[in-house]
């Protein structure tokens, strides 16, 4: 065989290595998506029981898991950051969505697959001690503090029936040195130990600076400010136990002996120390000396606190007015409904969409094969009635919304006429398919001064109407006959001259015959025309 048959040949096996697979619902093999690179802080061999790896944290991460659940029930401000996400993630509930509905309330919800319904049935009851209430829940806070959140599936003939929660800080990743996890095991304090598959373990991990099996939590980027609360805290709680005594210095005579000495400073600890001791005057005798050095520092560590709890709250991502801490005067704090938007679409979002996206690939995608619906967090509006109303009527009079969309809303109905957008301005309704029509009309009334100039304005003619037609000699005669007075000429006949208003006379007597009825003679059809020209 030639070189160029070999190089021929050779060309065409790598291009049929590399050929994308063309079927869309077949995806790649474990093979095929191997990867070759490898994750930071796994050692040479893979992650075991005992070495997680990741440098010194990962040698005693339980250790540092503990620790951390520790800094969120102590400080007060890590938890109710914490609990104000996990409760506003979870507030609206688990729920299943079709994913074409468009929120118009035109389109009808079709019937829900049994796997959809199955799918429903075990949201609705994941196990017999949790609701999915609280197992999300506890699957943002595990987020928040440990950075990890394991969640324990349970299969049944190849579909999930029951979801459990697994303490963040008993599982162990177990996996080859290049990252891909082949076994999750978790060692409680008393050694109970528990195998788990890939395909049992739900695994949510947060964003970390460098990659790696673990993720890096906000509760461990703020363990700095939250250990200086956690002092300042401290030292306060204990000067506040000792009444807030002063700094004080001693001078005792140098006749003063050092056991003397030592019964002067356990009686002032008994006699001067303490809330009920505060205000008590110091007094010394035989010539000993008591100076105050410093005044209270009780505002200082007031000072430090409100400090460490700003970098809390910045690290966590929660805008003040969210934790209660209300600031009078506070530039560039913005409004409550701006700090919410913030808080909402900056700290929340993230962190529902990285839960939804692994439930939806574990549970719908992968657990009941389901296309065309996912779960969804429902969103929970927090503004005030008042100005949700205002909101849904501006936009349905501006045409934005339909009649029907905003009927949606409120979970009324569709009516007949509501899919069409109307505008409404303070006196007329307008449909948008009418808006041609009424913008010239609105351009005619307003260049109405154009009338005399004879203008073409838009297409639209404003040269002035012609002048009527002339009256007919006899409709003048008669009306000027009628309006001095007198008896209006017969047909034929000239006008009478002018002159003494005859007596009353009723001119249409003149036109009836002899029998009493009303006979059309030639001026009355004349007259008739006339009026109609």
């Amino acid at each position: 065989m030639g070189i160029r048959a070999r190089l021929t040949r050779r060309t065409k096996a790598v291009t049929e290595a590399v050929k994308p697979v063309t079927t869309a619902s077949a995806g790649p093999t474990p093979a095929q998506a191997a990867r070759r690179g490898y994750e930071y802080g796994i050692p040479r061999g893979g992650t075991t029981e005992y070495n997680q790896g990741g440098g010194d944290l990962g040698s005693d991460r339980r250790e540092l898991l503990e620790q951390l659940y520790q800094v969120y029930t102590t400080c007060t401000w890590a938890s109710a950051c914490v609990d104000a996400i996990a409760r506003t993630v979870t507030a609206g509930g688990l729920y299943i969505d079709w994913s074409q509905d468009d929120q118009e309330g035109d389109r009808k919800e079709p019937t829900r697959p049994p796997e959809v319904q199955r799918l429903q049935q075990l949201i609705d009851y994941c196990n017999p001690y949790e609701d999915m209430q609280q197992v999300v829940r506890g699957m943002v806070t595990d987020l928040e503090v440990a950075a990890d959140a394991y969640l324990e599936v349970v299969w049944f003939l190849g579909e999930p029936i029951a979801l459990y929660s697994l303490d963040a800080a008993s599982m162990r990743i177990i996996s080859d040195p290049h990252g891909v996890v082949t076994q999750y095991v978790q060692i409680t304090e008393d050694g109970q130990r528990a195998v788990f598959e890939p395909h049992e373990i739900i695994h949510i991990s947060m964003d970390t600076p460098r990659s790696g099996l673990h993720g890096t939590s906000p509760t461990e980027k703020a363990l700095l400010p939250i250990t200086t609360w956690l002092y300042a805290s401290g030292l306060l709680k204990e000067t506040l136990r000792k009444g807030d005594p002063p700094t004080l210095h001693v001078d005792f005579p140098e006749s003063m002996s050092e056991g003397a000495i030592k019964r002067w400073l356990s009686q002032f600890r008994v006699r001067f120390l303490g809330p009920k001791n505060k205000g008590e005057p110091v007094v010394t005798v035989g010539g000993g000396k008591v100076t105050e050095l410093q005044p209270s520092k009780i505002p200082d560590l007031h000072a430090s606190k409100d400090q460490a709890r700003d970098e809390i709250l910045a690290e966590y991502g929660v805008p003040p007015a969210l934790v209660s801490v209300i600031e009078s005067g506070n530039l560039g704090g913005g409004t409550g409904e701006s700090q919410r938007r913030t808080f909402m679409v900056n700290t929340c979002g993230p962190i529902a969409n990285l839960i939804l996206e692994k439930l939806n690939f574990h549970l719908t995608r992968k657990g009941f094969g389901i296309d065309g619906w996912q779960l969804r967090f429902r969103d929970v509006d927090m503004r005030d009635s008042l100005t949700l109303e205002q909101i849904r009527d501006m936009r349905i009079r501006n045409g934005l919304w339909t009649l029907d969309r905003g009927r949606a809303e409120i979970g009324e109905p569709p009516v007949a006429g509501g899919s069409d957008p109307v505008l409404i301005d303070r006196q007329n309704l307008v449909l948008w398919s009418d808006i041609a029509t009424m913008s010239k009309a609105i351009i005619a009334k307003a260049a109405a001064p154009g009338l005399q100039a004879g203008a073409q304005i838009d297409g639209i003619d404003m040269k002035p109407e012609p002048e009527p037609a002339p009256i007919p000699p006899e409709l003048a005669a008669h009306a000027a006959a009628m309006a001095a007075g007198q008896q209006p000429p017969a047909p034929g006949q000239p006008p009478a001259p002018p002159g003494k208003p005859t007596e009353a006379y009723d001119w249409r007597t003149y036109y009836e015959d002899d029998e009493g009825e009303d006979e059309p003679h030639d001026f009355a059809a004349r007259l008739r025309a006339a009026l109609a020209a």
